[in-house]
C-alpha cells in the first residue's frame, strides 16, 4: 500500500456484546478493535478473499481468553508460581492439599 491519508470509514452495528468480547480478544493480542478490523481487511486484500478458512472457524470462549491470559503472566513472572518437573510431581501436590 502507498502512504496514503486514511480518509475512509466504516461503520458497523453490532450486539454489545460482541464488540466486547472482540475488543477483549484483540486487546489480548494488543490491537484495539479498528486496528484489528484493518489488519483483517488488509490481510483479505492480499488474499484475495477471506484470509482464513469458513469451514469450522475455531471461536475461543472468555475462559480459554483468561487462561492464555493467565499463561503468559506465568511465563511473565516464574517465580511467583509454583512449578513441576513432571505430572506426579503435580499430582502429589494436589493430593497434598486435600489433606490440609
Amino acid at each position: 500500500m502507498s502512504a496514503r491519508t486514511k480518509s475512509t470509514n466504516i461503520n458497523v452495528r453490532l450486539y454489545p456484546e460482541v464488540k466486547q468480547e472482540a475488543e477483549n480478544i484483540f486487546a489480548f493480542h494488543g490491537l484495539s478493535l479498528p486496528e484489528a478490523i484493518t489488519v483483517f481487511i488488509y490481510h483479505a486484500c492480499h488474499a484475495g478473499g477471506f484470509p482464513f478458512d469458513l469451514r469450522g472457524a475455531y471461536w475461543q470462549d472468555s475462559v480459554s481468553l483468561a487462561a492464555l491470559h493467565e499463561c503468559k503472566q506465568i511465563e511473565a513472572n516464574p517465580g511467583e508460581y509454583k512449578g513441576f518437573h513432571n505430572a506426579a510431581d503435580l499430582i502429589a501436590d494436589c493430593l497434598e492439599g486435600d489433606n490440609e
